[in-house]
């Protein structure tokens, strides 16, 4: 192989064969019409393929509710200047995706089965204050902020939640030492805070943000457990006595308040009736009193208007006058009258015709006179008779 080669000549050798031979790019290129477009077509059939196989795979997903950080594949270099929300990004077939959630993830010691989703762990086993051994059951929620993304990555690669189960299960069962144990029962707020703080004391050193912390389940060795829930239920009945005196010194304060209610409804009810009392009577006798001395203005104007040849009635005639009156205002009322020897029928149908309103002003009054003038004559004969026997 040791010829020199021109500008239109290629040098191929075949070492294994020991063969050599030279070919110029007449000698290859096809020469009639139809081996020039089966060579192009050729050609514009592999690159095509070429093109569909390789554009659709050079689109990197990053799915939904996920962070993404470009690495490529053969270098296994990674971006982490720019990380990427959910969506598709064109970053070449050589390159892939490492997926961060975005969302809430759970971290659960206990012994039940977790929903899906949930990362399920053993019991937290810790000693409190004094010593005692206990087993928790906490639910821990964390989530993955943006900007800490490409730290979590460089520190820890992929395998965060590893390492949070474990920094969270010493710190917590440390976190169990501050208190004791009664105090969850007493003050729950307070355990809770103390666990809260110690779970974000350990997921900040590591890029992590603890959300929230649930304590929903406490045991004891059975010992511990049945003295511990003894000393409870005595001191709840305590305080259930405290409650049940407080409450019969709250109803004895009621009760005397409502008699001084009672007592003063009383009073006032009393004295309102009094008062009615005294304002009935009062406006009774007063109409009374207009009443009567309407009647006596009215009995003076009679006896001054009604006048016969210029007499003013005496008290008697002023009283039948009256009664006549009386029996003009009872039109419709059938009366028996009882007459005497000076009064006949004539007289006694023109006394019911006044009363019935069928006779005038004058009439009646002329009438009336002589019924008068007549009784009074009548009793002056009976007088006159008694003496006379």
């Amino acid at each position: 192989c040791g010829s020199s080669l021109n500008r239109a000549t290629r040098f191929l050798c075949l070492g294994n064969m020991g063969l050599s031979f030279d070919a110029t790019l007449e000698d290859i290129a096809p020469k009639s019409p139809l081996h020039q477009l089966f060579c192009c077509a050729i050609c514009s059939g592999f690159w095509l393929t070429m093109i569909i196989l390789i554009i659709p795979v050079s689109f990197v997903e990053v799915s939904r509710l996920n962070y993404g950080l470009a690495k490529d594949t053969i270098s296994g270099v990674v971006n982490f200047d720019d990380v990427m929300d959910e969506g598709r990004y064109y970053l070449g077939f050589w390159t892939e995706a490492v997926l961060f959630p975005s969302t809430l993830k759970t971290i659960e010691f206990s012994e039940e089965k977790p929903e899906d989703g949930v990362q399920h762990l053993s019991v937290l086993r810790s000693r409190d204050m004094d010593g005692k051994r206990i087993y928790l059951d906490v639910s821990v929620h964390y989530r993955l902020s943006k900007d800490k993304v490409a730290s979590i990555y460089r520190d820890m690669l992929t395998f965060y939640e590893d390492i949070y189960i474990s920094e969270l299960r010493d710190s917590l069962s440390k976190a169990c030492n501050l208190f004791a144990i009664a105090n969850a029962w007493e003050n729950y707020t307070q355990v809770v805070d103390i666990m809260q703080s110690a779970c974000e004391t350990s997921l900040s050193v590591y890029h992590g943000t603890c959300w929230g912390l649930q304590l929903w389940g406490i045991r004891l060795e059975s010992k511990y457990e049945s003295a511990l829930i003894r000393t409870q239920v005595r001191k709840q009945a305590q305080r259930t006595e405290q409650n049940r005196k407080l409450h019969t010194v709250v109803r004895a304060q009621t009760e005397v308040m409502l008699a001084e209610y009672r007592k003063n409804k009383t009073i006032i009810e009393a004295q309102g009736e009094a008062d009615r009392y005294l304002i009935e009577q009062e406006a009774m006798a007063t109409a009374e009193k207009n009443w009567i001395d309407a009647q006596a203005n009215a009995l003076e104007v009679v006896r001054n208007t009604v006048q016969l040849k210029n007499v003013e009635m005496n008290d008697e005639q002023l009283i039948r006058y009256q009664k006549i009156v009386m029996l003009s205002n009872k039109s419709a009322t059938n009366f028996i009258m009882k007459g005497t020897s000076d009064l006949d029928v004539g007289k006694a149908r023109e006394i019911k015709q006044m009363a019935q309103g069928s006779l005038s002003g004058s009439d009646a009054l002329q009438i009336g006179w002589e019924g008068m003038e007549a009784r009074e004559r009548a009793i002056s004969s009976k007088r006159a008779a008694s003496r006379g026997g």
